[in-house]
């Protein structure tokens, strides 16, 4: 079983460039690096964080304005590109991430939450209270997705 030493642990608001090797190492696996960043990178809406382990960058999130079909809310951020190293994976580091995240937007006082999870990630979401809402769909070149959701 994997252990976590919490007080090893900080995080905090980093660049999007700085999220770029993590997205590659977890989310696009033998594709180029150029295929990491997403269009919202560089806005000033969109807020990236970071979760240093023992001072080494392990985790990160991307939270972008985005609103959603499903939902009504106005004040609704997505989730996107969150990874966390596969040698970190199982030490809730990621429930601590997105924690952080989801607390971050409450003090901005957005309503929903939502995103695209891949397969592989939905028991992980579950388990940190978002469910999901319509069918299975397939992003080319990914996989099978679920959209999921929380009211904040």
């Amino acid at each position: 079983m994997k252990t976590n030493n919490f007080s090893n642990i900080k995080i905090e608001a980093i660049t999007g460039e700085q999220t770029l090797p993590i997205r590659h190492a977890v989310l696009r696996k033998g594709k180029p690096i150029e295929a990491c960043p997403i269009p919202e990178d560089n806005l000033k809406t969109t807020y990236h964080f970071g979760l240093f382990y023992n001072n080494k960058l392990v985790a990160v999130s991307t939270f972008v304005i985005d609103k959603s079909v499903y939902f009504k809310e106005p004040n609704q951020y997505r989730l996107r590109a969150m990874g966390v190293l596969e040698g970190y994976q199982g030490l809730q580091l990621g429930k601590q991430l997105l924690n952080f995240g989801v607390h971050f937007l409450k003090e901005k006082k957005v309503e929903r939450l939502w995103f695209n999870a891949r397969i592989i990630a939905l028991n992980f979401y579950k388990k940190n209270g978002f469910e999901t809402i319509g069918p299975v769909f397939n992003i080319p070149n990914v996989g099978d997705h679920f959209v999921m959701h929380k009211k904040l």
